[in-house]
């Protein structure tokens, strides 16, 4: 991931955007946000040393990358829990979903690199990696359910920012899922960690089922920001499609599994199916037109500075830039 994406989201606090109150408080939590960026910024190139290094048989080197990455991410989770225990005040409710949201965009690009670092790597460098990499894919779901909960804190021009880090974490894991079905079937995969794997599956498609049923509460909300529903509904529609094309996939592929590993595939595929089915059953509508948050009701301010590309692009946790 190219650094501009994380440091967006940070800059948006740090230059003032999401501007906190003089205070003791806020400038701990400016501190930890902060610390959240330069750490995620430092594992995200230590795991791409990493990766690179595993491909070439570098595995000294490698593990010294690796071990480096996990203790940047070790950092930044603890950056960010610090922010939200800290904060009081709706604008620092705000800058701690900026930090959570850096977080969860690491770990979910972490996902994909690890898992295809499990094809190089072996022995108990391959068992820490798939660790890792469930690690992750637990995280980032929480994450969602985390902004989520954020929203009730944080004021109302930091809603939109929320919401489109929501959408983004919900989405785009085609990737992902290609990576993790080549695990599956590859010979240098141990048993047991292609069984990390697919559990890593199953704990994506569980968040991303989750995340369905919290987008379509979101769009219905007739308090949450007009501009944002489409966003929303854009990603519910694509949760309901990357269910059916994990589906697919794994469909695809499952003959070449391990048997025990086939079975727990078997499984997934007849959840995501099912899911799929109940979501586009159950497809979200807005709030009545003229209603607060439905069709009529238009931004609250002109437009202010955003992450500037990849899934958060145009990402705003704040107040419009003066």
């Amino acid at each position: 991931m190219s650094s501009h994406l994380r440091i967006g989201a940070c800059s948006l606090i740090a230059c003032g955007v999401l501007a906190l109150p003089a205070g003791a408080n806020a400038a701990d939590i400016q501190t930890a946000v902060s610390a959240v960026s330069a750490h995620t910024d430092r594992a995200d190139s230590a795991l791409d040393r990493a990766v690179a290094l595993f491909e070439r048989n570098s595995d000294r080197a490698a593990r010294v990358a690796y071990a480096k990455s996990r203790k940047q991410m070790g950092l930044a989770t603890a950056a960010a829990a610090k922010a939200r225990r800290q904060a009081d005040t709706p604008d620092e409710h705000a800058a701690a979903g900026a930090a959570t949201a850096m977080l969860a965009k690491e770990q979910g690009q972490n996902i994909e690199q690890l898992v295809a670092a499990l094809i190089p790597a072996d022995g108990a460098d391959e068992n820490k990696i798939a660790a890792a990499a469930r690690a992750d894919t637990k995280g980032r779901e929480k994450a969602i359910a985390i902004l989520t909960a954020l929203l009730a804190h944080v004021p109302e021009q930091a809603k939109p920012g929320i919401l489109k880090a929501i959408a983004a974490l919900s989405v785009d894991r085609a990737d992902e899922t290609n990576v993790a079905v080549k695990a599956l079937v590859s010979p240098k995969v141990s048993n047991t960690n292609k069984r990390r794997v697919a559990l890593a599956i199953k704990t994506s498609v569980d968040g991303q089922n989750t995340a369905s049923a919290k987008l379509a509460a979101l769009i219905a909300d007739p308090n949450m920001p007009a501009q944002s529903k489409p966003g929303l509904q854009i990603a519910y529609d694509n949760v309901t499609a990357e269910h059916g094309s994990l589906a697919d996939i794994l469909s695809r592929l499952s003959p070449r599994m391990p048997a025990f590993v086939r079975d727990f595939v078997t499984k997934i595929i007849t959840q995501a199916r099912t899911d799929a089915q109940g979501m586009r059953e159950n497809h979200p509508t807005g709030p009545p037109a003229g209603t607060p948050g439905g069709p009529t009701a238009g931004p609250s301010g002109g437009p202010g500075a955003t992450v500037p590309a990849g899934p958060l692009a145009g990402t705003q946790f704040g107040p419009p830039a003066s």
